[in-house]
C-alpha cells in the first residue's frame, strides 16, 4: 500500500511540473513572438516547441512556455518544421529591455 502511495504521488509531482504543451502558461502568455533576431538583448534559452496534433499556433505556445521559465520575455522563432502531423518550433528566449 505505501509503495503505491508513493508511486501515486511521484507520478502527480511529475505531471503537475510538466510544461503544458497547449495552452500558455502565465509566463508564458508575457512572451512577445517575433520572427526578426531582436537588438539589444540578451540570449537566455535555446527551445524547441512541440505539437503532435498538427496545429502550429499550439507548438509557438509551447515554446513561449518554455521560454518563459527562464525568464525570457521575447521569443525570436528561428524555424518551424513539419513532420507530418506532427509540428516543432525551433526558437531562441531573449530578455529584452
Amino acid at each position: 500500500m505505501k509503495t503505491l502511495t508513493l508511486s501515486i504521488l511521484a507520478v502527480l509531482t511529475l505531471t503537475s511540473c510538466a510544461v503544458s504543451k497547449t495552452k500558455l502558461t502565465a509566463q508564458g502568455d508575457k512572451i512577445k513572438v517575433v520572427h526578426k533576431k531582436p537588438s539589444k538583448c540578451s540570449a537566455v534559452v535555446s527551445v524547441i516547441g512541440e505539437n503532435d496534433e498538427g496545429v502550429l499556433d499550439l507548438a509557438t505556445n509551447h515554446a513561449r512556455n518554455l521560454a518563459g521559465e527562464k525568464s525570457a520575455n521575447t521569443l525570436h522563432v528561428t524555424d518551424e518544421v513539419s513532420h507530418g502531423s506532427k509540428w516543432r518550433v525551433h526558437a531562441t528566449g531573449y530578455i529584452c529591455k
